[in-house]
């Protein structure tokens, strides 16, 4: 039955995406959908997006081994993450009238900046996917017997023909059904969970029996603690700011105000949704004291649901990491198409061609990554704090402050790296990526004030 389910999930997903292939006339519709999303679909998309199966199964782990304090990562970071970017750079950035992140580096810092930013953005990506195409093949691999490296590439080519097709329609209206099944998933597995609690007392009563420091929401007893606390905050509220992502959302909207409300919206959700598998996790070593708390999220279900309602849940599981991928796929395809790979290839070849032979590189190179072992994703999965240490400072300084030139950008930016390479090659628990963006931060006020007169903002 399941096997089923996932067969007709699959052609859907398909249909969809070839029906979307339709709104695909050139670039800009590849990209960001003509520039044509309305409020409903793009709320669908940042929150299928942005809530990923580790969301829901690696958060539940967490909380239930560590306690309410990785909150910090998921789901109010992250959250809140959305709720900034409504607030202070959706309307700014969707009336530059641009296509990719990367478009702003250059429009505003020159193009080395441009091409600093591509590099730094991709490996994020790249990471992302292969711990995706790792996760659900080994799900795969329990639910159906399926060899995990086939798998991998049977998903990381499904994934590519669906965005390949459409691109930023077919990836969004996709993610407007993944964003139903992952609703619908939460809220079937939360309310059975809810309804056995009452035996313990209820949330108070699952509060209550936990020790101190699972309840502790910020650990202030030791400053590494609070240190850490406060990196994992900032990386998910700031780091993902800068993000191809998300902003590639943005720039889709149909107007300003769309692309406002639409994130106010996404991250109120997010934060709603994300509290189910905090409350899941929290509630597991209360509920089951005799069980290792791992894969929780997938134990839970084991126990509560029943067959047909297991099977709706893994198609919510199946769709969150689908969502994921297709984002991950298409955001650094487009900026490799658009901003790297554009300059050096004949005008004989279209923007369009060139954004989907980046899609078919992009995955190669995430199946790749998938089937080398868990060593390698896991370095790649480490750059996620790229965003916070090298591309926030000038993406907020380029954006509201008139000062500074490609110099300042590329200085801040290379202060910023520098710093999350040291923390990533000798393993320091401090989080210095938060440093590298205060470090980052003073290196272009100190440049941009020693220069002359401030340098405008170009246009697009």
């Amino acid at each position: 039955m399941l096997l089923t389910a996932v067969i007709i999930y699959a052609f859907i997903v398909l249909g969809i995406s070839f029906l979307a292939q339709r709104k695909i006339h050139d670039e800009e519709d590849f990209i960001v959908a003509g520039r044509r999303m309305p409020i409903w679909l793009n709320t669908g998309t940042l929150l299928a997006t942005w809530f990923g199966a580790g969301t829901l199964l690696t958060t539940s782990d967490e909380i239930a081994l560590e306690g309410v304090r990785i909150i910090a990562l998921e789901p109010l970071g992250a959250g809140l993450c959305l709720v900034v970017t409504g607030l202070f750079f959706a309307r700014p950035l969707w009336n530059m009238n641009i296509c990719t992140l990367a478009d702003f580096f250059k429009a505003r810092f020159g193009p080395k900046a441009e091409v600093l930013q591509v590099l730094t953005s991709v490996p994020t990506f790249v990471g992302w996917i292969a711990v995706q195409l790792v996760a659900l093949s080994g799900l795969f691999n329990i639910l159906f017997d399926w060899p995990i490296p086939q798998t991998i590439v049977a998903l990381g080519l499904f994934a590519m023909v669906y965005t390949i097709v459409g691109g930023m329609w077919s990836v969004s209206l996709t993610d407007a059904l993944q964003a139903v099944l992952m609703i619908f998933g939460l809220l079937l597995l939360g309310w059975n969970v809810l309804g056995d609690l009452t035996n313990f007392g209820g949330l108070e009563g699952i509060w209550k029996q936990s020790t101190v420091s699972r309840r502790q929401w910020i650990p202030t007893d030791r400053a590494q603690e609070f240190a850490e606390w406060c990196g994992w905050l900032s990386i998910a509220m700031l780091g993902n700011l800068p993000s191809q992502d998300l902003m590639q959302r943005v720039f889709a909207a149909k107007s300003a105000q769309v692309a406002r409300i639409s994130c106010f919206m996404a991250g109120g959700l997010y934060i709603l949704l994300g509290a189910i598998p905090v409350f899941i996790g929290f509630s597991f070593p209360i509920l089951f004291p005799d069980k290792e708390p791992q894969s929780v999220v997938i134990q839970m279900a084991q126990h509560y649901l029943s067959d047909g309602m297991m099977v709706l849940f893994l198609l919510a599981v199946l769709s969150m990491v689908l969502s994921s991928m297709d984002s991950g796929i298409l955001a650094p395809a487009t900026i490799l198409g658009r901003n790297l790979f554009r300059k050096r290839v004949p005008d004989s070849v279209s923007s369009l061609t060139l954004c989907r032979l980046s899609v078919v590189l992009v995955s190669a190179v995430c199946v790749a990554v998938a089937l080398m072992g868990s060593r390698a994703f896991e370095l790649l999965e480490s750059c996620y704090s790229i965003g916070l240490a090298g591309l926030l400072v000038p993406l907020v300084m380029g954006l509201f402050w008139k000062n500074g030139n490609q110099t300042s950008a590329l200085l801040s930016m290379t202060i910023g790296v520098g710093a999350w390479l040291i923390e990533w090659t000798f393993a320091i628990k401090w989080p210095l990526a938060p440093v590298g963006a205060a470090l980052g931060f003073l290196i272009y006020i100190i440049h941009a004030k020693s220069l002359e007169s401030p340098v405008q903002s170009n246009q697009v």
